[in-house]
C-alpha cells in the first residue's frame, strides 16, 4: 500500500533509539522489535476514556513505526460521542473518506490472515473499506458491528469508514484484530452481489427485515466457507460493477470461491436490459477468469404473485430471462429463485406467504421470508469440502444395465437411435437390448473416470454425453461420438449400499445423472443435476450382455436396390423395371419398401423419386408394416386358397408336422420393441404353439395359437419381440406334431411395451404339481415387482400369503397393460396354454383401458354385456372368461382398484364406475364370481381414514413421488387381504376353503 517510505524511515530511526512510555497510552516500549508485531489488537476510539483491555486511540493519534498504529492524516479525524457504553460510548469520525483515501487507520501486522471486527459509533449508514477496497457494506444503526477476514501481505492494515449514505458522519467506535494464520490465503469464500432483497440488515442476528444473503451462512458449513455479502439496497448491476463493490470481489476472489449474482430488480428502474446483460456478462467472465464458480440467480417475485392469475411458476419477473440467457451463454448455473419461491408460496398459500414479507411492503422479505429464500438458494448448490470425491474402480470393458434406484427403470437411448444427439431416458427393461446396455471404459488417466459407451451399433461409437459440457442443473444427457472431452467422462461414486451416483467430470463429480424431477415414469428424461442425496440420483449396476446373435442384422439403405451403398438414378431405374418384371431377390424387395409398410409398390417409387429430387427431406415410415406369409421363407408348408377369409393372394398352410417353419424377412427403421401380430386360422380343437426366434438368436418365445373355431375364421395373435434397425428375421417353428396354424400375414408396430418373457423364463415360473393354481391377469397395481423396485409392489405379489400351501399363485400381471394390450401381446394365450381344469383365472383391468389417447391400450366400455361391440372392454373381457371356461378353469373377475384421488368431499368414493359395472355385467352373464375390489377398497379406506390410506401408496414412501395410484408393500398386502377375504366371504368354492 502507500505510505511505505515514511514507515521505513521510522523503522530505521526506531532501531537506533531508546524510548520512554508515551503519555496517555499503554506502556509500549519503543525498543520492542517492530518486525514482531502483535498478533491481536483491541482498539477503543475516541476521547472519552479507554475501556479495560483496549488500546485507547483518539483523533490526534498519528501513525508511527514505534507505535505500530495510528491515523495517517489525524487532521482529517474528529472525536465524537456515541450512544453505547464502555468502549462504545465514544468514537472517531472520518471527516474525509473514500474507498482509496489516505485518511486511514493503519496497523502494523505480520503477514498472514486476520479476522477484523468493526463496531461503529452513531451512524445512519456507513461502509468499511480496507486495503483500498470495500470490506463491509452499509452498516446501519448506532454501534452496528460486523466481522470480515482479510489477508495481509505487505505488513500493514489500512482501514477506514466511508460512505454508506451521504450527508451523515462515518464513525468508528471499536476495532478488534485477531491473527488466524500465518498463511494469508482466505478460506473458500462465497461472494454475494445483490440488492435490498439480498443485503445485510443490522443488528445481523435480530433485524426484522433481512436479505437472504444475511441468513445464507445458516445453511453453509462455515467451518469450510465464509460468506461475504457485498449486496446493498437500491443497487443495480452496472453500478455494482463500476462503483467499487465488484472491485473488492475481484481483488480477492480465487479458485474454489463462489460468486452469486442476484440483482436486477432495480435495473428495471435505473438501467435497461442491454446494460444489464452487459454487466452480468462482464462480471461473470471476470470471475470465471479468476477460477471461481459463478452462479446466477433469477430473482424472486412479489408477495401477491401466487394470487395473480397472469403469473405462474415459469413467468419470472424483472430481467429474469436475461439472467438465464447469460447463464446459458457463459455455461454457468442459474438458480430460478422466482420459480422455487413461487412454488413454495403456492404450497403454503397466500395467508402464510403474507407472513414472509415486511408489513405494507410487497417486495421485501422479513426475516422469515429471507430464511426461506436462503434455504432455497443453498439447496440448489452443492458445496463440498472435497474438490473431487473418489470414484469406484470397475472392471474395464464390462457391460451393464444401469437401473435407477428410485424409479426401478433403466438408462437407455430413446428409440434406440444410434446417432449423434440421440436422447437418453429411463425405461423399463424386460431383457437386455442394445439400447439399454452400456460399456464402461477407463479414461486412461488413472483418475477414476470412465467413458460410458452405448452398445448401439458396434458398441464402440457412441458415448454418454453431457450436452456441450455444460454444468448447469438440468443439462440434457444424450449420446455422441467421441469428442475426447470431459463432457464424456464419469465416475461411479459408491453410496455405501451397493448403489452409485454417476458424477460428471465437467463438475468434478459434484453433479450427477438423474431423471428430471425424480420422475418414476417410462420416458423420464435424464439430466445432469447437483447431488442432493435423492434416491433418484443413485443407480444400480447390473452386469449383463447381449444375447448371442448368430445371424447378423444387415444394415439397410432404403432405395438402394443394387446394394452398392449409393442411392442414385440407377436404383430408380431398377425399381421401375422390378414393378413390371418382379424383384430379383428378397433383399432388393426390402430395399424398395422405402416407407417400411411391408410391401414395395408404386407408392414407394414415388416417394423415392421425390427423395432423390430433394422434394422431401426424409421418407416417412408407416406406423404398421405388413408381410404376407406366402412371400416368406417356409419349410414343410404349402400355399393354399381353399379356406376363405384370407386377404393376400393365398395363405400359408404349415403341414401337420413337428418342425414345420416360416421365416419372415422384415425391415424396421429403428431398434426397439415391436408388436408382431400374426393373422391366423386354427380350425382344429387343439392349441398349435410355435417357438419364435429373432435373428437366429438363442432366446426363444413360445407363441400359442389356440383354436379360432374354424379354418375360415381368422384372428390376430400378438407378441412383443426385439428388433434392430435394418433387416431382421423372425422365425416360427411348429412345436407339436399338428404343425402350426394357417397364416395370412404378420404386422409390425413399434411399441413401448416390454418384450414377452422368453420360454425358459416361463418354464421357471410354471406352478409345480397338481394343486390348483390361481393365474392373475392384470396391470401395474397387480404386478409382482423385483426387490429393486421396493417399496413398490402389486397386490398379486402377496395373494399367496393369505392362502394355504395347497394353492399356487402365478401372477402374470404386468405394468401398462389393458385388457386389449394384454390380449394383443399374447399374454392371455400364454396363460391359456398352461391353465388346466380346476385352476382359476383372476382378471383385473380398467385403468389403462380408459386411456383414450393410447390406441394400443384403449378399450372403451360399450355398455352391453349381451352383445359387446368389437374392440370394447366387454369384448376383450369375454375372451378371458371364455378362454378359462374352455379349459375347465374358473374365471374370477375383479373390479379395478381405487387410488388416493378417489377421495372427494371428505370421503373415498368409487372410481372407474363404468368399467367396474362392465365387469359385474359380464360376470352376471356367465354366472361367474366377481370381486368388487373397487367398493371393498372404498369401504376399507373410509374405515381406516385418509392418513392411513395415504401410507398404502407410493407418494408416502418415495421422495418426490406424486404417485397416488400404485401401492407400497403395505398397501399391496392390505389389498391382497381384501381379495382373499372376498373369496371367502363370497364363498367362491372350492377356493374359499383355502383362505387362511
Amino acid at each position: 500500500m502507500t505510505f511505505r517510505l515514511k514507515r521505513l524511515m521510522g523503522m530505521l530511526s526506531a532501531a537506533a533509539m531508546a524510548c520512554t512510555c508515551l503519555a496517555g497510552l499503554p506502556d509500549i516500549s519503543e525498543s520492542q522489535s517492530v518486525s514482531a508485531a502483535p498478533s491481536s489488537y483491541r482498539f477503543d476510539f475516541g476521547a472519552g476514556g479507554t475501556e479495560n483491555g483496549y488500546i485507547g486511540v483518539d483523533a490526534s493519534t498519528s501513525y508511527s513505526a514505534q507505535r505500530g498504529y495510528g491515523f495517517r492524516t489525524p487532521g482529517n479525524m474528529k472525536n465524537v460521542t456515541a450512544s453505547g457504553s464502555g468502549a462504545l460510548s465514544d468514537a472517531v469520525q472520518f471527516v474525509t473518506s473514500g474507498v482509496s483515501t489516505d485518511n486511514t487507520f493503519d496497523v502494523d501486522l505480520d503477514n498472514g490472515l486476520y479476522q477484523v471486527t468493526v463496531t461503529l459509533g452513531n451512524t445512519n449508514r456507513t461502509s468499511v473499506a480496507a486495503e483500498g477496497v470495500y470490506q463491509l457494506m452499509n452498516l446501519t444503526g448506532n454501534n452496528a458491528t460486523d466481522t470480515f477476514q482479510i489477508p495481509i501481505t505487505d505488513g500493514q492494515l489500512n482501514i477506514n469508514c466511508t460512505a454508506g449514505k451521504d450527508g451523515y458522519p462515518y464513525t468508528l467506535s471499536a476495532l478488534e484484530i485477531t491473527k488466524l494464520s500465518s498463511d494469508p490465503t482466505m478460506k473458500p469464500t462465497i461472494w454475494l452481489c445483490g440488492d435490498s432483497t439480498v443485503c445485510n440488515y443490522y443488528p445481523l442476528a435480530t433485524s426484522t427485515q433481512a436479505g437472504w444473503g444475511q441468513i445464507f451462512p445458516r445453511f453453509i458449513d462455515t467451518n469450510v466457507y465464509q460468506v461475504r455479502n457485498m449486496a446493498t439496497g437500491g443497487q443495480y448491476a452496472e453500478a455494482f460493477m463500476n462503483y467499487g463493490q465488484f472491485d473488492a470481489i475481484l481483488k480477492y476472489i480465487k479458485p474454489g470461491d463462489y460468486y452469486f449474482i442476484s440483482i436486477g430488480i432495480n435495473d428495471t428502474n435505473y438501467s435497461n436490459q442491454e446494460a444489464y446483460y452487459n454487466a452480468l456478462t462482464s462480471m461473470t467472465k471476470q470471475a470465471k477468469a479468476k477460477g471461481a464458480t459463478v452462479i446466477l440467480v433469477a430473482q424472486q417475485g412479489r408477495q401477491g404473485d401466487i394470487s395473480n392469475s397472469a403469473l405462474n411458476a415459469d413467468s419470472g419477473r424483472w430481467f429474469n430471462g436475461t439472467v438465464k440467457q447469460v447463464a446459458s451463454e457463459q455455461n454457468v448455473q442459474c438458480i430460478d429463485l422466482f420459480k422455487l419461491f413461487y412454488n413454495h408460496c403456492k404450497s403454503v398459500g397466500q395467508t402464510v406467504t403474507d407472513t414472509l414479507y415486511i408489513d405494507s411492503d410487497t417486495l421485501h422479505p422479513n426475516r422469515a421470508g429471507a430464511t426461506v429464500l436462503a434455504e432455497l438458494v443453498a439447496k440448489s448448490v452443492s458445496f463440498s469440502t472435497i474438490s473431487e470425491l473418489p470414484g469406484t474402480e470397475l472392471p474395464a470393458n464390462t457391460t451393464y444395465q444401469i437401473q435407477n434406484v428410485n424409479s426401478g427403470l433403466y438408462l437407455e437411448v430413446q428409440e434406440g437411435k444410434a446417432e449423434n444427439g440421440a436422447n437418453v431416458q429411463q425405461w423399463g427393461a424386460n431383457g437386455v437390448q442394445q439400447h439399454n446396455l452400456w460399456k464402461v471404459v477407463p479414461s486412461g488417466q488413472n483418475d477414476g473416470y470412465y467413458y460410458i459407451y452405448s452398445m448401439l451399433g458396434d458398441g464402440n461409437t457412441f458415448l454418454l454425453d453431457v450436452d456441450y459440457g455444460k454444468i448447469q442443473d438440468g443439462t440434457n444427457i444424450g449420446i455422441y461420438q467421441n469428442t475426447h472431452s470431459d463432457a464424456q467422462l464419469y465416475k461411479f461414486i459408491d453410496c455405501g449400499d451397493g448403489t452409485f451416483r454417476i458424477g460428471t467430470k465437467v463438475t468434478n463429480g459434484h453433479s450427477v445423472l438423474m431423471p428430471t424431477d425424480s420422475s418414476t415414469a417410462n420416458g423420464g428424461n435424464v439430466i445432469e443435476s447437483t447431488y442432493t442425496g435423492l434416491a433418484s440420483q443413485r443407480w444400480k449396476l447390473e452386469a449383463a450382455s447381449l444375447p448371442v446373435v448368430t445371424e447378423p442384422v444387415k444394415a439397410l439403405i432404403k432405395g438402394d436396390l443394387n446394394d452398392d451403398g449409393i442411392l442414385n438414378g440407377v436404383d430408380i431405374v431398377l425399381f421401375r423395371q422390378a414393378l413390371n418384371s418382379g424383384f430379383g431377390t428378397k433383399a432388393m424387395e426390402l430395399a424398395a419398401d422405402v416407407n417400411y409398410d411391408g410391401s414395395a409398390t408404386v407408392a414407394d417409387l414415388v416417394l423415392l423419386q421425390k427423395y432423390a429430387a430433394r422434394m422431401i427431406r426424409e421418407i416417412p415410415a408407416a406406423q404398421i408394416a405388413r408381410y404376407d406369409a406366402i412371400k416368406a421363407d417356409f419349410t414343410q408348408g404349402i400355399t393354399e386358397t381353399i379356406n376363405a377369409g384370407y386377404t393376400a393372394d393365398a395363405y400359408l398352410n404349415l403341414n401337420n408336422e413337428l418342425g414345420s417353419s416360416v421365416t419372415f424377412r422384415v425391415s424396421v427403421p429403428k431398434t426397439g420393441n415391436y408388436l408382431v401380430t400374426f393373422r391366423v386360422a386354427n380350425g382344429s380343437a387343439n392349441n398349435r404353439p410355435m417357438m419364435l426366434s429373432v435373428n437366429g438368436g438363442t432366446d426363444r418365445w413360445r407363441q400359442d395359437f389356440l383354436t379360432t373355431g374354424a379354418w375360415t375364421v381368422w384372428q390376430d395373435r400378438g407378441i412383443v419381440l426385439p428388433l434392430q434397425a435394418g433387416i431382421n428375421s423372425i422365425t416360427a417353428v411348429s412345436d407339436t406334431a399338428e404343425g402350426g396354424p394357417n397364416m395370412d400375414y404378420i404386422t409390425l408396430e413399434q411399441t413401448d411395451e416390454p418384450i414377452a418373457e422368453t420360454y425358459v423364463k416361463l418354464a421357471e415360473t410354471q406352478p409345480a404339481g397338481s394343486n390348483p393354481t390361481i393365474y392373475i391377469a392384470g396391470d401395474s397395481t397387480v404386478q409382482t415387482y423385483r426387490a429393486s423396485y421396493a417399496p413398490q409392489q402389486g397386490w398379486g405379489a402377496y395373494l399367496a400369503d393369505y392362502l394355504d400351501s395347497s394353492v399356487s399363485v402365478s401372477n402374470r400381471a404386468i405394468a401398462g397393460r389393458s385388457s386389449k394390450s394384454f390380449y394383443d401381446n399374447g399374454r392371455l394365450d400364454t396363460i391359456l396354454g398352461e391353465i388346466k381344469a380346476g385352476d382359476y383365472l383372476m382378471v383385473q383391468f380398467g385403468i389403462n383401458d380408459s386411456a383414450a389417447s393410447n390406441a394400443e391400450r384403449y378399450a372403451p366400455v360399450c355398455g352391453s354385456a349381451t352383445n359387446p361391440t368389437n374392440g370394447s372392454f366387454e369384448f376383450y373381457i369375454e375372451k378371458y372368461v371364455e378362454g378359462a371356461l374352455d379349459k375347465g378353469a374358473t374365471p374370477i373377475l375383479v373390479t379395478t382398484v381405487i387410488g388416493l384421488k378417489a377421495y372427494s368431499g371428505g370421503k373415498f368414493v368409487n372410481s372407474y364406475g363404468n368399467y367396474c359395472q362392465a365387469m359385474k355385467d359380464i360376470a352376471a352373464k356367465y354366472n361367474i364370481p366377481c370381486i368388487d375390489l373397487n367398493s371393498l377398497m372404498v369401504a376399507h379406506y373410509n374405515a381406516i381414514g385418509y392418513d392411513t390410506a395415504y401410507t398404502y401408496h407410493l407418494i408416502s414412501a418415495v421422495e418426490g413421488s406424486t404417485d397416488m395410484t400404485h401401492f407400497t408393500e403395505t398397501g399391496a398386502k392390505a389389498v391382497a387381504n381384501l381379495v382373499a377375504q372376498a373369496v371367502k366371504n363370497q364363498n367362491i368354492t372350492p377356493l374359499a376353503e383355502h383362505v387362511k
